[in-house]
């Protein structure tokens, strides 16, 4: 009896011990896994960018499908400022005029169309609120990421919203020398 009264106490307290390693259901270690595997998501949003030479509030809708994306900024009349897609590796532009443009990264093409600084192939992990692991990261008291260090960017996460039971940024502030990016973001929608 006491043999099966200390077994059962070490399955007990193994079974306790594994417990206490893995992350409880909703907490950032959960959430992080998850995040990292979410290869399809879309979301409409409104971007505000601030530079010396100018500011401007435009409307982003952004579809990622595993590596590939569409972002597509349009004014306040809803006119296209541009689109900007990555197919099978191939990165494309096209502007206002209707013109395509190519590049091998996107960061630099639009930033020799526009002028504007923006970290396209970051943005897309950093938008759903998944810091890389070179970027210094400070949480907040739920354990959200609410600011982050990469590459000479400062990005401060202002909102989350639970989404398909998920902690989802909802507006984020993004600055790198004399760019400021300002996002409020509407709507999300997941894809399993």
């Amino acid at each position: 009896m006491r043999a099966l009264v200390t077994v059962f106490l070490l399955l007990f307290l193994s079974g306790c011990a594994y417990r206490a390693q893995e992350a409880p259901p909703g907490s950032w270690q959960a959430q992080q896994a998850t995040l990292a595997r979410l290869q399809d998501w879309q979301l409409s949003a409104r971007l505000g960018i601030i530079t010396p030479d100018e500011r401007g509030s435009l409307s982003l809708f952004w579809r990622q499908e595993q590596d590939d994306y569409r972002m597509n900024l349009t004014n306040v009349v809803g006119r296209r400022v541009f689109d900007l897609s990555r197919r099978r590796g191939a990165i494309q532009l096209t502007d206002s005029e209707g013109q395509l443009h190519s590049a091998g990264n996107a960061r630099d093409l639009v930033f020799r169309l526009t002028g504007w600084d923006l970290p396209v192939e970051q943005l897309a992990h950093w938008i759903k609120g998944l810091p890389g692991e070179a970027d210094q990261v400070e949480y907040d008291a739920d354990g959200r990421p609410q600011s982050l260090r990469s590459h000479g960017w400062r990005l401060n996460y202002l909102g989350y919203t639970r989404i398909d039971g998920l902690w989802l940024p909802s507006r984020l502030d993004l600055s790198h020398d004399t760019t400021t990016l300002r996002l409020a973001i509407n709507q999300w929608e997941l894809k399993p």
